[in-house]
């Protein structure tokens, strides 16, 4: 057990790290992820100790076919459905329980921490955008105020009625994330989308009007012999999300019974 969790930390950390620097992941990766937790559970089976072989396909298949319906509906990238599951056909049990549980309940909170993170150094790194960040602040003022003054409603009786101080907490999450939507919104239109010129286009690019799917290079060739300039989308770089969570279940279970 101990192997397998040494060898899906690594090769998911190894996916991680070439997301971040080219924003593809290399088919081999979860293909070995997968065929080794298969066979390592399978050598279990094959000893008596066959649940966690059952469990290893059931639970790492209808992961991955959830993962890839997200991925045909353009809300995922590939990578991120194939090392998803292959973590669950590599570690299915642990902790005398099933691993998919805890980790998706880790996953929600890793993925909101990762993507304010993410979406906040972007903008450090493209200073412009908070230019426009208050443009559409100053453009949404009616709706944003609107909520602000329901939660400011919300926040009277808490301290008129003097309920604990989890509300509290809860309308100031509430009120950054009311922030944070807008802020996202002018991160994914000027930094995430953009158009260039055709002879610029390179194999990874992802066309606006693909799914998460990198150009091939047959299709780049076609793309700079037809078109003048084409619009290319990018995104979060979601990868290293899992083996952070991976490390965090496997350290910590899970992690909401400490915000409770």
């Amino acid at each position: 057990m101990l192997e397998m969790i040494f060898l899906a930390v690594l090769l998911s950390s190894v996916a991680a790290i070439w997301d971040l620097l080219t924003t593809e992941v290399p088919d081999e990766i979860p293909a070995l992820m997968i065929a080794s937790g298969i066979f390592f559970w399978y050598i279990q089976a094959l000893n008596g100790y066959a649940t966690p072989f059952l469990y290893s396909l059931l639970i790492g298949t209808a992961v991955l076919a959830g993962g890839l319906i997200l991925y045909k509906n353009g809300k995922w990238g590939g990578a991120d459905a194939w090392i998803l599951a292959a973590i669950f056909y590599m570690i299915p049990i642990a902790n005398n329980g099933i691993f998919l549980i805890d980790y998706m309940y880790n996953l929600l909170i890793v993925s909101s921490a990762y993507t304010i993170v993410y979406a906040i150094a972007l903008g450090l790194v493209n200073r412009y955008v908070f230019t426009f960040f208050f443009r559409d602040l100053r453009a949404n003022a009616k709706i944003i105020s609107i909520a602000l003054a329901c939660l400011a409603a919300v926040f009277s009786l808490v301290y008129v009625y003097a309920l604990p101080a989890a509300f509290t907490n809860m309308i100031g999450m509430l009120t950054f994330l009311l922030f944070f939507w807008r802020y996202a919104q002018v991160i994914e239109k000027k930094v995430f989308t953009k158009r260039i010129p055709a002879r610029n286009v390179r194999v990874g690019d992802v066309l606006q009007s693909m799914i998460w799917r990198g150009l091939t290079y047959e299709e780049v060739r076609k793309i700079r012999k037809q078109k003048k300039t084409v619009a290319i989308k990018e995104g979060m770089r979601f990868v290293p999300v899992f083996p952070i969570t991976l490390v965090v279940t496997l350290l910590y279970g899970n992690v909401l019974f400490y915000f409770l």
